[in-house]
């Protein structure tokens, strides 16, 4: 049935307990889903050289239990999604070299950094020396000098002991090192976001985006930003472009919601829709997507779908920040229905 003008106006009113952004569930309860945790991987060699592509990277839960694998790109990176918040190790493992590992703490927060040195077996032949690995670094890395380098790695170290502070000074000091240092300028702005500091953030990941133009993931940053700041019409633009330059991206789901928040942001919940009903789809036990999806039914003047998502919005996070006000809700919406 549908819903009176008047109660359509109180329902969107919901609307500002949303969480701000994809990662604001981040915390250790149940009722808390995951939602695009990822862990950023860098390995390089003793010396200090990128180390060679194709190095094994394992993802391990905190009690040995075997999570999932991948390889390093020619730059030497990678990247891990996690399934829950939790401890986790990160290994690497290269013929020639050591076992290399990190713990990287994600009980509380969306992105953790594992920098993985590897040092070569005495005695033991190789895959590649650190000559042939410096040969494999990605065009954005070129022209890069080492103490930028170095310092990016101390930043990504810093921060994956949740040392935003210390990691940020380091990331600055590659910056100052190299003012065109794309990645630098991306991770300032992900240690930004985490402390809040949208302008700061915004800033470093437009610097980014600039300096890399193919930078997926500084748009996708980017365009949550920019929604915490009620950018929407900008955050629509950088979203839909990160979305365009790699739609297979791990942070696809938390874009979807962003890009979500962001039409509706402008009243425009026809296009909010379909990002939405896939943040759902995608992630059925995170609680603010059917938040979402419920004020977008409320818009369309649906009762049974709005009642149906404010009510899973209940099952999974009957403490969330939005329950109170949805408790109060139902009972109005289920009364405009019988009218």
């Amino acid at each position: 049935m549908r819903l009176s003008r008047a109660l359509l106006i109180l329902g969107l009113l919901v609307l500002v307990w949303l969480p701000k952004t994809a990662s604001a569930q981040m915390g250790g309860s149940a009722s808390h889903p995951f939602f695009n945790a990822q862990i950023q991987v860098q390995v390089r060699l003793a010396g200090g050289s990128v180390a060679p592509q194709g190095v094994l990277i394992t993802l391990e839960a905190e009690d040995g239990i075997y999570i999932d694998q991948t390889q390093t790109d020619s730059s030497g990176k990678c990247k891990l999604i996690p399934p829950a918040p939790a401890v986790y190790y990160v290994k690497a493992r290269q013929p020639g070299y050591l076992e290399a590992s990190a713990r990287v703490d994600l009980q509380n927060v969306m992105t953790g950094m594992a920098l993985l040195v590897l040092k070569p077996i005495p005695g033991q032949p190789v895959r590649a020396s650190a000559e042939d690995a410096s040969k494999s670094v990605s065009a954005s890395d070129l022209g890069v000098p080492e103490n930028a380098h170095k310092e990016l790695d101390k930043g990504q170290s810093a921060l994956s002991e949740h040392n935003l502070e210390g990691g940020i000074a380091h990331l600055k000091r590659a910056i100052d090192l190299y003012p065109t240092f794309p990645q630098a300028y991306a991770l300032l702005g992900t240690a930004y976001n985490e402390q809040k500091k949208w302008k700061d953030a915004e800033s470093a990941l437009r610097r980014a985006t600039e300096l890399d133009p193919k930078a997926s993931e500084a748009y996708l940053q980017l365009g949550a930003t920019l929604n915490q700041t009620k950018d929407y019409a900008g955050a629509e633009k950088a979203l839909t472009q990160g979305l365009a330059l790699n739609p297979d991206a791990p942070e696809v789901p938390a874009a979807q919601y962003e890009l979500a928040r962001a039409w509706m942001g402008q009243n425009r919940w026809q296009d909010a829709e379909p990002h939405a009903a896939k943040v759902v789809a995608a992630q059925p036990n995170f609680a603010p997507g059917h938040l979402l999806m419920g004020n977008i039914f409320l818009k369309k003047g649906d009762g049974n779908g709005a009642l149906r998502e404010f009510q899973e919005y209940l099952r999974i996070d009957p403490k969330g920040p939005a329950a109170d006000q949805i408790k109060e809700m139902i009972p109005k919406i289920q009364a405009a229905m019988k009218k």
